[in-house]
């Protein structure tokens, strides 16, 4: 099993409570259906030392950084990972998914960027939605999903 240490941080021009930021991104990390099933352990750990910063950003936030501000962001194989804080509240309606749904997807997806996973197209009609696929600019002919497999 490949340990993945991490750290959860809510930028200065966020207005959301860290706590409940953090309990979410341990549960969605913790998802069996979602990279933990896939050999990997992620450990929250104080900031500072760690192998990935997960953030809830803004917009602006992303913008300042180089991302995209309407979408989420992270770098390949790096240790940024950031989530735009109004998808995280509004959700991505393009994906079909769920506020709920929506947010695992954006960690899995993220995270895997994280991993060293690329981007990905819709295999196929009536396919699942790879976790890789850019799921919050729509899903094509594919079915909304946010397990890997």
């Amino acid at each position: 099993m490949k340990t993945v240490t991490y750290c959860v941080v809510v930028d200065s021009d966020v207005n959301y409570p860290l706590r409940e930021f953090t309990e979410l991104i341990q549960i969605y990390l913790a998802d069996p259906e979602g990279w933990s099933g896939k050999g990997y352990e992620f450990v929250l750990k104080e900031k500072g030392q760690t192998d990935v910063m997960v953030h809830m950003s803004s917009p602006a936030g992303l913008r300042k950084v180089g991302c995209e501000a309407n979408l989420n962001c992270a770098e390949f194989k790096g240790k940024h990972l950031r989530v735009n804080s109004v998808l995280w509240t509004r959700g991505g309606p393009k994906s079909k998914l769920s506020l709920e749904d929506y947010r695992q997807y954006v960690v899995s997806h993220e995270m895997g960027h994280i991993l060293g996973h690329d981007h990905v197209k819709c295999p196929g009609p009536g396919e699942p939605a790879p976790i890789m696929m850019q799921q919050t600019k729509g899903i094509g002919e594919c079915s909304p999903n946010t397990k890997i497999f």
